[in-house]
């Protein structure tokens, strides 16, 4: 099966442009073995004739060019359930006529459209991508979708071309991927709003629908979470695929967080958890995400805060009685930062 691929060359009026393999294939010497050099080099002196002739008549004089692609809609994320997918080129020719309207994806074409060939419009064929010729013009090609079994990601390119003198192209490229992006926030849930030091803080993040299914993380105080702590709770089921390897539903991702809280974890006496919710392989889609806050509670607050107690002694006193002599012994206990410093002094007055 012949596949055209994007084949540069040279245009005599000092811009790229490009021919695939089918009509390089046209310019191949015929089966009587006469060589392609004239030809080539009839090409050559038509091409200076034409940039001669150009020139005089003031046609690119400035740079002047008449021809301008204006749009190219391309979507940047398409359903995995959708039967039909359209992108449109729109240009403007100034005036100029049209030569041909040809359709890339990943630099191999599947699609031209040239309004002097009949039938006007054709497709190529190539892996993955089916082309609905019913509707499909000069602006306009439409895709058969997932349900079809291809796989319509990739990077499309929509090269305009012009009729001589001029034989203008102008090209734009677009990339979509196959994609559901999920309409909402996660959900997070078993956050409470204060906690004590030593108390488990365990927390339940979902994801909203989408394809394909989202990758979840904790942050907390604005570091991302070790994996060791967190649990994948998605449940194992198998979503029914069409016959391109494509889910027909979307799917939902869990994830638990459990974590014993210490003093390091209220910075300022609150902390702040974040569940981030992103899908894989899709830069272009925005990640949402959803952050609660909670407290230290106030007994824990205040253990924390208060400074040690300063430090007190305790007097005892101890009289012994011994005619004619009185002895009083005088005991102080010390207590420094929560130990026991014990310690005796002694006094002795006589007394009649």
């Amino acid at each position: 099966m012949a596949v055209n691929r994007r084949v540069k060359r040279f245009d005599f009026f000092g811009k790229t442009g490009r021919f695939s393999r089918r009509e390089i294939g046209d310019m191949q010497p015929a089966a009587s073995g006469r060589p392609i050099m004239p030809r080539l080099a009839l090409l050559a002196a038509a091409g200076v004739f034409f940039y001669c002739c150009c020139t005089m008549r003031g046609i690119r004089l400035g740079g002047v060019e008449a021809l301008e692609l204006t749009r190219l809609d391309v979507p940047l994320f398409v359903d995995p359930r959708s039967a039909k997918v359209a992108l449109r080129c729109e240009y403007d020719l100034e005036g100029a006529g049209l030569y041909s309207v040809k359709w890339y994806r990943n630099d191999f074409e599947f699609f031209r459209y040239r309004p002097g060939a009949q039938p006007p419009g054709q497709a190529f064929p190539l892996l993955e991508v089916k082309v609905d010729l019913e509707r499909s013009d000069a602006e306009q090609v439409t895709l058969l979708g997932q349900e079809e079994g291809v796989n319509l990601a990739g990077s499309y390119m929509c090269e305009v071309s012009t009729e001589g003198p001029q034989f203008l192209i102008k090209e734009k490229t677009a990339n979509m991927s196959v994609a559901v992006v999920p309409k909402r926030d996660p959900v997070l849930e078993g956050v409470r709003p204060t906690y004590d030091l030593g108390e488990l803080l365990q927390a339940e993040c979902t994801s909203a629908p989408g394809y394909p299914p989202a990758n979840l993380t904790f942050i907390l105080n604005d570091k991302q979470v070790p994996s060791a702590l967190t649990r994948n709770l998605t449940p194992d089921v198998t979503l029914p695929m069409d016959v391109g390897g494509q889910p027909l539903q979307l799917s939902t991702t869990r994830l638990g967080l459990t974590l014993r809280l210490e003093r390091g974890h209220f910075p300022g006496s609150s902390l702040s958890l974040v569940c981030l919710s992103t899908l894989p392989g899709i830069s272009a889609a925005r990640a949402r995400k959803t952050e609660v806050t909670s407290t230290l509670a106030a007994s824990s607050g205040r253990l924390q805060q208060e400074p040690p107690a300063p430090s007190s002694a305790t007097l005892n006193f101890l009289s012994i009685n011994f005619l004619p002599l009185s002895l009083t012994v005088i005991i102080i206990s010390g207590k420094f930062l929560d130990a026991e410093l014990p310690f005796a002094q002694s006094t002795i007055s006589r007394g009649y």
